[in-house]
């Protein structure tokens, strides 16, 4: 506790991603609130939710940040450069005890500290994934996904706010679960959408995994406030918008029209940009040994489509492309390799056991290794 203290007082990028976490993680959970609330059906004031026992740390959450932030602040700190000091570090607290809040806030903090670093070791930390968030069973998943789409919704408020200070790639989370719950494709996204609208069975998978915005609680229908933007035609993209009839959300059509909420539900859209957080289910890693493409989450890309974004060896865009109504003419471009994540968060860890984390463990030295990078002489963790 005492070092990571010292580390907010002597670092100013430091403090400046600690104050961010912060607010971001105050308005996180004042909307957390407020949302639910409006899902009720009551009519709350923001204001009046707004007071210090809806935003406070408990002792432990704050202690748990304070122990991750000097490896979080300094990749050359023992515990990421140590072989005998790396070790995982194991949070044990009653359910509903809050420790979604304590996880939540040092993954805000890892996302604010890498923008403020600048591009260490000639790798490019304006983007990219930095944090990986893991569950065993599909349920859990999307629960959790709600909640930190709430925490990426009030960082992404902030930026906008900043951009000098924050950049201009927005903050980001992504859901990657399997294509019984969420579409492989863009084209599979607008089959689902297309179905729901031509009132006929939807297909298993579907970009819907919203029914309520996170950040103020309208309804989000699925005919109306999904719009998908097919691959071969246009950018290849899903946009989920508030559904806020009087365009008052930050993320409704009104104020975010070529953006929507900052949620990515389809997987090659993850690839092509990948989140700034992703949720995903520990088996979805085992795609690691079959899909090139997942190599873009750890930062392994070159090259970039001005329209599509990431390209992989094998991927079916070539970057280059002619002018399509109000799409510009583009062309491929290299760009210098993206930093991997520097944050795993693996939740209902005693769920792996027996056979199951046996299985795990054997994608987890892949995934050490592709989260792995140098910055001079030492190995960063």
């Amino acid at each position: 506790l005492k070092e990571g203290i010292e580390v907010l007082t002597s670092d100013l990028n430091a403090l400046e991603a600690f104050r961010f976490a912060n607010l971001a993680m105050a308005s996180q959970r004042v909307r957390s609130i407020y949302s639910l609330m409006k899902r009720r059906g009551e009519n709350p004031d923001i204001d009046a939710l707004n007071v210090p026992k809806n935003r406070t740390w408990r002792p432990f959450q704050l202690a748990f940040i304070l122990l991750s932030i000097p490896a979080l602040a300094d990749p050359r700190h023992r515990d990421r450069t140590e072989p005998l000091e790396a070790y995982a570090d194991l949070l044990w607290f009653p359910t509903g005890g809050g420790k979604t809040e304590a996880y939540l806030g040092v993954a805000a903090f890892t996302m604010a500290i890498r923008r403020l670093q600048g591009d260490l070791g000639g790798l490019d930390a304006s983007r990219g994934l930095a944090v990986i968030m893991r569950y065993t069973l599909r349920l859990l998943t999307i629960q959790q996904f709600q909640r930190a789409a709430t925490l990426i919704c009030a960082m992404e408020v902030l930026r906008r706010r900043d951009p000098e200070r924050w950049g201009i790639e927005p903050f980001t989370i992504g859901l990657w679960v399997g294509r019984r719950v969420t579409p492989n494709t863009t084209e599979q996204s607008h089959e689902a959408i297309q179905a729901i609208r031509d009132g006929k069975r939807p297909p298993p998978y579907s970009p819907a995994q919203l029914t309520n915005c996170p950040w103020c609680g309208a309804e989000i229908a699925e005919g109306r406030d999904i719009e998908v933007s097919r691959f071969k035609p246009s950018i290849g993209r899903t946009f989920i918008y508030c559904g806020d009839k009087f365009g008052r959300c930050d993320f409704s059509r009104k104020n975010s029209k070529d953006f929507g909420l900052p949620v990515l539900l389809v997987d090659e859209e993850i690839y092509r940009h990948p989140p700034s957080m992703l949720i995903a289910t520990v088996d979805k890693f085992a795609m690691m040994a079959w899909k090139g493409e997942v190599r873009t989450l750890f930062g392994r890309a070159t090259k970039e489509c001005e329209r599509h974004g990431l390209l992989w060896p094998e991927a079916n865009c070539t970057g280059n492309h002619q002018k399509k109504g109000s799409l510009p003419k583009t062309t491929v471009k290299t760009i210098p390799r993206i930093r991997p994540p520097d944050l795993i968060l693996q939740d209902e860890f005693h769920l792996i056991s027996g056979p199951l984390g046996t299985m795990v463990g054997l994608y987890e030295t892949a995934v050490d290794e592709l989260s792995t990078w140098n910055l001079g002489d030492d190995v960063v963790r």
